[in-house]
């Protein structure tokens, strides 16, 4: 009688997981047709590429899927084959595209960023709570200002991933703008706290940053960036400009990009090298931070409005370009913020 059970016991285990079986290639099949659908449209201008991409997909898919489980994120050990096969499938992908095209430098974006970094943070700040390390938070600067510069200079002709160049340059410049400031952040000796998060405080070098020219000249060739892709959604999708004109993360975006320019430009008395510094008429800085600190301010005087969010325009506020155009402008006075968003 036992082994009558046992051997029952043995037959259901081998249905069960031939069952699992038939439904995971049955699975996949269905996900690579619908992925080949998708894709592989009429006119599809690079289809060669797009038959490397299917499968690319379909990691990410099973990768993302398992970061979901406890302790489980793209840099643990179990996501190694994943990441594996998925990086293999990228390689492919983009040897098969043509180098004066977008597409081709969007795959750390869309499979590294999104797929990896966004999806397993709870915060923009990469380094938040220690969740990046320094070195970690550095290399993907690096990958997203070199996603930045080809995104900018190139569009895509495949129609799903040229809406994607939009919706990638707006997340990774305020993504950069927000991380930059660890490039200069001091290991030792605090100089300027600017962020502290338990149980580890960050301090930022000034005089590092001062300092590196390269990477703070940065700040000046983003801004023209955003000003290019405004006019670009200005003139092509109207309504989306318009919109975004009023949406929280891009004003934000704007005020400390602003901020941290204008700071850099009074520490080593760049500004005087600009016509009429002072005149908003001819001064797209001072122009931009007027705009993005109103529409900050109209936000946070919302009814509807949580805790969590006004605080953080409070200190948006609070830390915005104000104080250094007061310093270099005399005869704007400017009040910090507007008194910190209140009209």
């Amino acid at each position: 009688m036992d082994e009558k059970n046992k051997v029952a016991k043995l037959n259901k285990k081998k249905s069960l997981l031939l069952l699992f079986l038939i439904i995971f290639i049955v699975g996949n099949i269905s996900f690579y047709v619908k992925e080949r659908a998708k894709w592989m449209y009429e006119g599809q201008p690079y289809p060669k590429a797009k038959e490397w991409l299917i499968p690319a997909n379909m990691m990410l898919v099973y990768g993302v899927t398992l970061t979901k489980l406890p302790f489980i994120d793209e840099r643990s050990w179990i996501m190694k084959p994943v990441i594996g096969l998925q990086d293999y499938f990228v390689k492919k992908w983009q040897e098969n595209l043509p180098d004066d095209d977008a597409e081709k430098y969007l795959g750390w974006y869309f499979f590294n960023y999104m797929g990896g970094i966004v999806h397993n943070s709870s915060s923009i700040l990469m380094y938040y709570n220690n969740r990046y390390s320094y070195e970690e938070t550095r290399e993907a600067l690096d990958k997203m200002w070199y996603t930045l510069e080809h995104i900018t200079q190139y569009r895509a002709k495949d129609k799903e991933f040229e809406k994607m160049r939009y919706g990638a340059f707006n997340n990774l410049s305020l993504s950069y703008v927000k991380n930059a400031p660890i490039y200069w952040f001091h290991k030792k000796q605090p100089l300027v706290e600017i962020y502290s998060t338990s149980p580890k405080q960050y301090f930022l070098d000034i005089n590092m940053m001062l300092k590196d020219i390269n990477k703070t000249n940065r700040y000046i060739l983003l801004f023209k960036w955003i000003d290019k892709m405004d006019k670009f959604y200005e003139k092509r999708y109207p309504q989306f400009y318009y919109d975004s004109k009023n949406d929280f993360s891009e004003s934000a975006r704007m005020s400390e990009l602003v901020q941290k320019i204008i700071f850099i430009l009074h520490k080593t008395n760049k500004y005087k090298d600009f016509d009429s510094f002072c005149d908003i008429k001819k001064n797209i800085f001072l122009k931009k931070h007027i705009e993005s600190r109103d529409i900050l301010i109209t936000l946070k005087n919302k009814k509807n409005i949580d805790k969590k969010e006004k605080d953080y325009l409070i200190s948006l506020l609070n830390r915005n370009a104000d104080e250094e155009f007061n310093k270099i402008c005399k005869n704007l006075n400017f009040i910090q913020g507007v008194k910190n968003g209140n009209n």
